[in-house]
């Protein structure tokens, strides 16, 4: 008897959705639309909070030199080379006059570079972390190819005060033409 029961009552339930107006929706999308636009209009003022609250550094700067053409080096010792052309420079991070990034924030940064010579001497650099080398490029001259070029990046935790900076090796050479030569970092995020 319980079966039939269920069965008649899921035929009924059945027989009432298809007699219903399939242009009439069975629930309020209206109400539905509203609580939506309420919860991102939420979201949205949340992830403004946070961005507001998290401070905000990066940079880029170059070797190039306007109306110069050349090359630093080589140097019987290894130099920090100075990138004086800032193309950008938020939070004041980077000394153009020193070529050295130094952290703001305690926080995780990402930072790249990249570095163009000719191919008539080694051209090798490397990115330093408070005098200790992180990552290095090296590029050897060979024959029949007339220019060089490296591309490292690192991601470092930093404290305030850490400074990075870019050291060109001793007896290598790096060019200072068209802003091939860069140094670029920016704050991932802010740690406690």
């Amino acid at each position: 008897m319980g079966f039939v029961k269920a069965l008649l009552l899921g035929l009924s339930t059945l027989s009432a959705a298809w007699t219903q107006d399939p242009l009439v929706p069975t629930i309020d999308i209206v109400s539905e639309l509203m609580e939506l636009k309420a919860a991102v209009a939420q979201l949205k003022e949340e992830v403004k909070v946070l961005q507001e609250g998290q401070p905000k550094v990066a940079f880029t700067a170059t070797l190039e030199v306007p109306g110069k053409r050349g090359h630093i080096g080589p140097h019987s010792k290894d130099i920090t080379l100075v990138f004086k052309h800032v193309k950008t420079n938020i939070g004041e991070g980077f000394n153009s006059t020193t070529g050295e990034f130094t952290a703001p924030v305690r926080g995780v940064y990402f930072f790249t570079f990249n570095c163009f010579a000719g191919a008539s001497r080694p051209m090798s650099s490397a990115l330093f972390k408070n005098n200790v080398n992180v990552v290095s490029i090296w590029d050897q001259p060979s024959s029949g190819d007339s220019e060089d070029n490296g591309f490292n990046a690192a991601t470092l935790l930093l404290d305030p005060g850490d400074r990075v900076y870019i050291k060109l090796w001793k007896n290598t050479q790096i060019a200072l033409t068209d802003g091939y030569s860069t140094f670029s970092g920016f704050l991932l995020y802010p740690l406690k």
